[in-house]
């Protein structure tokens, strides 16, 4: 069965409280701004996820809700995954090949994993994901996602908000 997987790298964070933890930042005016520019984006190209999967961080949270507004995701269909924040990319294959019953996923995460992976996943040519930049990736050839490293996977899309 033929599947989708979305690599979304959160919109553009604040800087402005450096009290603030890293995993504590929030959205900047541009973040806030593109979020729901990108998720329009997504919208007419019929981005429909069976399950998001997010890191808990504010800034993530703060982008997959401006997604649940305009794509018109349920809330059980999210699910914040605490690996997903300072993952590695091998982090983020072993999240994507424990999924079950999905077609479209969408992953919501932060640089340079989602960076790496998307390279990766793009035959090494290299995807710059800029804040709040959207892979689309085809994935073919497999039953389950547990076995992902098996699949003919293909770039279908690519967006960021300065495109």
């Amino acid at each position: 069965m033929p599947r989708k997987l979305f690599l979304c790298r959160h919109a553009k964070s604040s800087w402005n409280d450096a009290a603030l933890s890293d995993f504590d930042r929030p959205l900047n005016k541009r973040g806030i701004r593109d979020a729901p520019v990108m998720a329009e984006r997504l919208l007419a190209r019929s981005c429909s996820p069976d399950k998001v999967l997010c890191s808990p961080s504010v800034r993530t949270r703060e982008t997959v809700a401006h997604f649940v507004d305009v794509l018109g995701i349920e809330e059980q269909k999210i699910e914040y995954v605490d690996a997903i924040y300072e993952a590695a990319p091998g982090d983020l294959l072993m999240t994507i090949e424990q999924q079950q019953e999905v077609t479209e996923l969408m992953l919501i995460g932060h640089n340079p994993a989602m960076e790496y992976l998307a390279s990766m996943l793009n035959g090494g040519d290299r995807l710059t994901m800029a804040t709040c930049a959207v892979c689309e990736f085809d994935v073919d050839g497999i039953d389950s996602w547990a076995d992902f490293s098996e699949a003919q996977i293909e770039l279908a899309h690519f967006d960021f908000p300065k495109k």
